[in-house]
């Protein structure tokens, strides 16, 4: 039994001067919904094409469902990627982009994109070159959560989307993916408020893993700890230091590292405030690209 939908190994791709992948290894299970993040250039998008055979890395490998991924006929309908661009033909209409994704996937269910195109207001009559930037989001959510493939995946889904639409799509993840688990992989921007739907995150920094955890884990080893300063800096040594600021006589420090519940109620018994560091900003201090990693 293959216990991995995907398995990258050592990716590497260069383009000129600029390396963008750079010994670059990750695997999926089956059954997750993973995020993938990472700022813009640090290689997602790459990434997903090499998996995908859209683009060939310079070295490494890529196995999905036990194999070689490269151009193999066989798995491509097994993959669906919902990249940010999508070449589709604009003189057709949402309709026949419908038709045509339901000969491709062998498991698209064409009644529940019908009724996920009531539910985002999606005119199945439309010509694709009218769709707004939203709607153009919208087919791809219909297409993407449709096709009922093993491994979807998403590159930046919500674009030009408001907020009650971006909440319907990640009720529809959440709900679909309970009735018809499968493997989601989506990578986005909007951090906090999708961090909800990811069993696990896989953050990328200039071309590399960075880390590869489950959400709650990650959200485990960060805290803030605000205090008096030589309070603070006591209680952060040993432990990363991923952003200080002094206000109003306190000391904020947002640290990282094996933090334990034990831990944390010794600091709040030492008179040290502790709470929860967002993941949005986690995201944004474990990828600051111009601090030192410690």
């Amino acid at each position: 039994m293959v216990n991995t939908v995907l398995q990258a190994e050592g990716l590497c791709k260069q383009y000129g001067k600029t390396q963008a992948l750079s010994d670059f290894s990750v695997a999926l299970e089956p059954n997750k919904i993973y995020g993938l993040l990472g700022r813009n250039g640090a290689g997602k998008t790459t990434f997903l094409n090499i998996i995908t055979s859209r683009i060939f890395a310079d070295a490494g490998s890529v196995a999905a469902f036990g194999e070689d991924a490269v151009e193999n006929q066989q798995i491509l309908p097994r993959i669906c990627y919902m990249a940010e661009k999508n070449l589709f033909v604009e003189k057709m209409t949402v309709r026949e982009l419908l038709r045509f994704a339901a000969l491709f996937y062998p498991r698209f269910d064409r009644a529940y994109a019908a009724a996920l195109c009531k539910r985002f207001d999606l005119n199945i009559k439309n010509r694709y070159r009218a769709l707004s930037r939203g709607y153009e989001s919208i087919l791809r959510i219909v297409i993407g959560l449709a096709s009922r493939a093993e491994l979807t995946i998403f590159d930046e889904p919500t674009l030009g989307l408001d907020a009650a639409a971006r909440d319907q799509f990640y009720q529809e993840i959440i709900g679909d993916f309970s009735e018809h688990p499968r493997t989601f992989l989506l990578s986005t921007h909007l951090i906090e408020e999708s961090a909800g739907i990811f069993e696990e995150v896989i953050m990328v920094k200039q071309g590399r893993l960075m880390e590869q955890t489950q959400v709650d884990a990650l959200r485990q080893r960060a805290c803030y700890l605000t205090g008096r300063a030589d309070a603070v800096e006591k209680a952060a040594q040993g432990l990363r230091t991923l952003h200080t600021e002094d206000i109003a006589g306190l000391r904020i420090c947002a640290v990282y590292g094996d933090i334990s519940e034990e831990q944390k109620i010794r600091w709040r018994q030492d008179g040290l405030e502790v709470s929860p560091v967002p993941v949005q900003k986690l995201f944004i201090y474990l990828t600051d690209a111009h601090k030192e990693e410690n």
